[in-house]
């Protein structure tokens, strides 16, 4: 009618159990922790294409160009909003290849989003956006020069 054999071995192998019940249980509700382990490239370049996807959702620098007046050198705006992209495809490119881009790289990427972020200054005018488009399509330059 009753076990009498080894309670600590009854002990552990009720403990097991548990833990590989615990550990299948959380790993199935909830998969970002088995992930946890991946490299940060890949939440780096989501934060990179989020931000670029919220600058783009207010059309982008061509359409800002476009909105001054700027039709005649609008044409620079559309390069700056292709370089953008470009530079962020080809960090996610990295996180996806053998080769990791490097933390400097992010953060350069990351300015350079912000500095097109600040050129949406509703108080500049169109020499102004002209200058500060053309300095950061010549940043880009040098970015995209060195990921090559």
């Amino acid at each position: 009618m009753f076990n009498f054999g080894n309670p600590r071995q009854t002990c552990f192998k009720n403990f097991l159990k548990s833990f590989f019940f615990h550990l299948i249980f959380l790993t199935m509700f909830f998969p970002s922790a088995t992930f946890a382990a991946e490299h940060p490239c890949q939440s780096a370049a989501q934060h990179l294409r989020g931000d670029l996807n919220s600058m783009a959702n207010g059309e982008g620098l061509w359409t800002l160009m476009e909105q001054k007046g700027l039709k005649d050198t609008s044409v620079i705006g559309m390069q700056a909003d292709g370089k953008l992209s470009r530079l962020v495809g080809q960090f996610e490119e990295l996180c996806e290849g053998g080769k990791k881009p490097t933390k400097q790289l992010f953060k350069l990427i990351q300015n350079l989003i912000g500095n097109a972020r600040v050129i949406f200054n509703p108080r500049s005018s169109g020499e102004e956006i002209i200058k500060l488009i053309t300095k950061l399509s010549n940043d880009m330059d040098a970015v995209l020069a060195k990921i090559k």
